[in-house]
C-alpha cells in the first residue's frame, strides 16, 4: 500500500522574491517529490505585472492578493500573515489536513507566526535562494534556483492605434486679489448703483 504524502500549503509573496511562474511551476514540482502540494495562495499579485502566472492560478482556482499597503512599513504583506494563522486555527480545529506550510515571505519579524505553526504541529519551510535570519526556527530550507527568477517586469503594452496623451498643463492660479484691488471694485459699484438712483 502506497503511504499518502505530507500535504503542504505554500504562501507565497511574488513581490518579494520575484520568481517567474514558470520557475514556480518547476519549484512545485520539485515539492511534489516530497509533499502533496494542496493550494498555493500568492500575495502582492498583479493581473498586468504577473501576466505569465494569469493561466496558471486561473487553472487551479488559487487565492491572490494585490500588494498590501503595510508592505510599506514592514516588508510583510499582512494578508499572508492571517491566511497563517487561519491554517494554525484550521488545523488545531480539525477542519483541514495540512502538515506543513511553504513560505516565501519578505523580509520582517517573520518569527512570531513561525512559533505558533509549529506550536500546531505543522511543519515550516522557508523558501527562497538563500536561507533567512530565521534559518534555524524554520523545519527546512527549499533553495529557489537564480534561473527561476524573473530579469524584470514588462511594461503594460499599449493597445495598437493608441498614442499616449500629454497631460493638459495645469492653469497658473489667479492672482490673488489685493486691497487696493477691491476697494476699486467697491467704488465702482457704487458709481453704477449712483447713476441708477438719479
Amino acid at each position: 500500500m502506497l503511504q499518502s504524502k505530507p500535504k503542504m500549503v505554500i504562501l507565497a509573496d511574488i513581490g518579494s522574491l520575484r520568481i517567474a511562474c514558470v520557475g514556480f511551476q518547476a519549484l512545485v514540482n520539485e515539492i511534489s517529490n516530497d509533499f502533496d502540494v494542496v493550494a498555493c495562495k500568492f500575495y502582492s499579485y498583479v493581473a498586468k505585472r504577473n501576466r505569465d502566472y494569469n493561466e496558471y492560478i486561473a487553472k487551479y482556482a488559487y487565492d491572490t492578493f494585490l500588494p498590501s499597503a503595510s508592505r510599506k512599513r514592514n516588508r510583510l504583506d499582512s494578508r499572508q500573515i492571517i491566511s497563517a494563522v487561519e491554517i494554525a486555527n484550521s488545523v488545531s480545529a480539525n477542519s483541514v489536513s495540512v502538515n506543513a506550510v511553504g513560505l516565501i515571505t519578505g523580509e520582517g519579524d517573520i518569527l512570531p507566526i513561525l512559533n505558533l505553526l509549529k506550536s500546531k504541529g505543522l511543519a515550516v519551510y522557508d523558501i527562497n535562494t538563500e536561507p533567512g535570519k530565521f534559518n534555524d526556527i524554520y523545519s527546512g530550507f527549499i533553495t529557489v534556483p537564480e534561473s527561476a527568477l524573473r530579469v524584470g517586469y514588462a511594461a503594460p503594452a499599449i493597445r495598437p492605434g493608441k498614442k499616449r496623451v500629454k497631460p493638459e498643463p495645469v492653469p497658473e492660479a489667479a492672482p490673488a486679489t489685493t486691497a487696493a484691488h477691491h476697494n476699486q471694485r467697491i467704488d465702482d459699484v457704487k458709481n453704477i448703483l449712483a447713476k441708477y438712483r438719479k
